[in-house]
């Protein structure tokens, strides 16, 4: 097993990352993964995940701004492009301190809310070497507005510990799944994640971040780079078919090639309930 390191890294004047990362022996042969989690996570969320793929790529997985242990943004900062510019800011910090990351470039894999975030980032086009996308059930680029009563429910979402396991096993896992029935200890931190988020950030994607549409700026970008789209049969918070309609369709309109795999059975939760799938998208580059 790769040693893994957690440390912090100020990417604004009140933001500080919590980031984990490991760096394998044989760093010369892959990129970087940069994975970007869902609203209501953290770095803890991929834990599965980097446990498979530490071994044969460098690994970067910050907890987003307010989530986890990194500290929160001022009142109305938790925009998608404060994400991404937060993310641009660590992979620089990597960069100049010169310690082998995103040396041979980076892949970027963003889970919902983070799946929006990576799409934003791949055409800011400010990280080196950006090689792929790999979007996991994701939100699209542009916006989206829930009915007032469904936001006012998701704003209270993560409230209560009782409020946040609710929605993790009714809403965000998929019916039957084992997380759910057998997992227990996955589910407690699950929801430990959910209740430390601070109030802006929990606020801040039903509120506005999930309306904020940057469509328009694939107007002046090509994508010349292969994205992998994944998402669950079984998702009803990014349903498939929705997924085909406003990410794929919409990135394949800006160039790039996009490959779609969905996942039977699978709810919206796809690196808690699908390492193992997630793991050989990853490894087929």
């Amino acid at each position: 097993m790769i040693p893994t390191t957690t440390y912090s890294i100020p990417t604004t004047a009140n933001v500080v990352l919590e980031v984990t990362t490991s760096l394998p022996a044989a760093v010369d042969l892959q990129p970087t993964l940069l994975f970007l989690h869902f609203w209501g996570g953290s770095s803890q969320t991929f834990s599965q995940l980097a446990e498979i793929m530490t071994p044969t790529h460098p690994l970067v997985i910050p907890s987003l701004r307010g989530w986890g242990k990194s500290t929160g943004g001022s009142p109305g900062h938790y925009r998608i492009v404060d994400h991404a510019e937060d993310i641009e800011a660590l992979v620089a910090s990597h960069v100049l301190r010169d310690i082998g990351f995103f040396k041979n470039g980076v892949v970027l894999v963003g889970h919902s809310m983070g799946g929006k975030i990576a799409q934003l980032l791949a055409v800011r086009d400010n990280l080196p070497a950006l090689k792929r996308l790999v979007l996991l059930a994701p939100a699209p680029l542009e916006g989206f507005q829930l009915p007032r009563d469904m936001r006012e429910q998701q704003k209270s979402a993560y409230n209560s510990r009782e409020a946040a396991e609710f929605v993790m096993r009714n809403v965000l896992l998929g019916p039957g799944s084992k997380v759910a029935s057998e997992d227990k200890a996955t589910i407690d931190v699950l929801v430990e994640d959910c209740l430390v988020g601070d109030d802006g950030a929990k606020k801040a994607w039903p509120e506005y971040a999930m309306e904020e549409d940057y469509l328009r700026m694939l107007d002046s970008v090509q994508l010349k780079i292969p994205v992998a789209v994944v998402v669950g049969s079984a998702d009803v918070v990014e349903p498939k078919d929705n997924v085909k309609r406003r990410v794929v369709r919409v990135l394949e309109n800006a160039g790039a090639s996009v490959s779609l795999r969905i996942l039977n059975d699978v709810g919206h939760l796809l690196p808690v309930e699908a390492a193992k799938d997630i793991s050989e998208v990853l490894l087929a580059e």
